[in-house]
C-alpha cells in the first residue's frame, strides 16, 4: 500500500508540475527570395510574438528565436550573417554564447535561420523538442520550425505552401502561415501572429504587421496584410497614371478595392484618383472573387 501510495503521489506531483509549466506552442517560417528580400511569418499562443521572435534584414537574412526566446539572437544573428558567416555556423555561435539567458539554456531554444544567399539552418533544443510535436525543416532559402504543434503535417504543409505560392515574399510567407493553421497549428490555443518583411526597396515596401490577444490571430493578420497590399496597389496606380498607363492603373485600382477590407482611407484615395484620371470606379466588391 505504501508503495502504491508513493506512486500515486509521484504521478500527482508530475501532473501538477506539467499543469503549472507554460504550454509553449509556436510555428514559423523564415525565408529570403532571390531578390534579397527577407522575412518571417509566425504564430503562437503567447503574447506579442512579433516583438521578440522574428528578425530580418534585406540582402542579409532572416531568423526566429522561439520556444524560450533569447532576444539577443536576433541582432547578433543578423550581424553574423552580414559578416559572411553561414547559417549553420552562425546558429552554433549563438548557442555557444547563450549565457543561460533568463534562467534557461540552449535546451529551451528553437532557432531557424536563412541567409540572403539561400543557405539555411535550424536548431531545436532537448526541452523544446519535448513540447510534442516539435521539429524543423529547412532547405534553399527557407527554414520552417515549430513546437507544441498538432503534428509534423503542420510544417510539411507550410513548406509546401511556401514553395507553391506566387507573388511577393510577403504573400508567400503569409500563405505558408495559413497552411500551418489549416493543418492544425499549435495544440494549446492561439494568441498572436506577425509578418515581418524587409525588402531591398525599403521604406513603405517593408512589412511589420502584428496581431496580439486575438481569438483568430492568423485570420486577423491576413486582413492586415490585405490592407497593406491595397495601399501598395493605390500607390502603384498613381505612378501608372502619371506615366499615362491608364489600363494598368485601372487594374491596380481594382486590386486596391478588392483588398481594402473596407479601409475607408484607401477607398477614398482610390476613388479620387479614378475621378481625376477619368477611370471607372465601383465601391462594391463584385468581381473580386473570394
Amino acid at each position: 500500500m505504501t508503495t502504491l501510495a508513493n506512486i500515486r503521489a509521484g504521478l500527482l506531483a508530475a501532473a501538477l508540475l506539467l499543469a503549472a509549466a507554460p504550454a509553449a506552442a509556436t510555428y514559423s517560417i523564415a525565408a529570403c527570395d532571390r531578390d534579397g528580400n527577407c522575412g518571417v511569418a509566425v504564430a503562437t499562443n503567447n503574447l506579442a510574438v512579433g516583438a521578440t521572435v522574428p528578425y530580418a534584414q534585406a540582402r542579409v537574412g532572416a531568423l526566429v528565436t522561439q520556444f524560450e526566446t533569447n532576444p539577443s539572437y536576433g541582432p547578433k544573428g543578423l550581424a553574423l550573417l552580414a559578416s559572411g558567416v553561414a547559417p549553420a555556423q552562425a546558429v552554433q555561435k549563438l548557442l555557444d554564447g547563450d549565457g543561460n539567458f533568463d534562467g534557461g539554456s540552449i535546451a529551451e531554444r528553437q532557432v531557424g535561420m536563412v541567409s540572403a544567399g539561400g543557405l539555411s539552418a535550424t536548431y531545436t533544443g532537448a526541452n523544446a523538442q519535448a513540447a510534442s510535436w516539435a521539429g524543423a525543416l529547412h532547405g534553399e532559402g527557407y527554414a520552417v520550425q515549430g513546437n507544441g504543434l498538432a503534428g509534423e503535417r503542420v510544417l510539411a504543409e507550410m513548406r509546401r505552401a511556401y514553395g507553391a505560392a506566387k507573388g511577393s515574399l510577403g504573400e508567400r510567407l503569409m500563405a505558408a502561415l495559413e497552411a500551418g493553421e489549416r493543418a492544425g497549428g499549435q495544440r494549446s490555443g492561439k494568441m498572436s501572429a506577425a509578418l515581418l518583411v524587409r525588402t531591398v526597396d525599403g521604406d513603405f515596401q517593408d512589412i511589420d504587421l502584428r496581431v496580439d490577444a486575438a481569438r483568430e490571430p492568423v485570420k486577423d493578420l491576413r486582413a492586415l496584410v490585405e490592407r497593406h497590399y491595397a495601399l501598395q496597389a493605390v500607390v502603384r496606380a498613381e505612378h501608372l497614371v502619371r506615366k499615362g498607363l491608364k489600363a494598368e492603373a485601372q487594374a491596380s485600382l481594382a486590386e486596391a478595392r478588392c483588398r481594402s477590407q473596407g479601409w475607408e482611407r484607401i477607398l477614398i484615395r482610390a476613388k479620387g484618383l479614378a475621378s481625376a484620371a477619368g477611370l471607372s470606379w465601383s465601391p462594391t466588391t463584385r468581381g473580386c472573387g473570394k
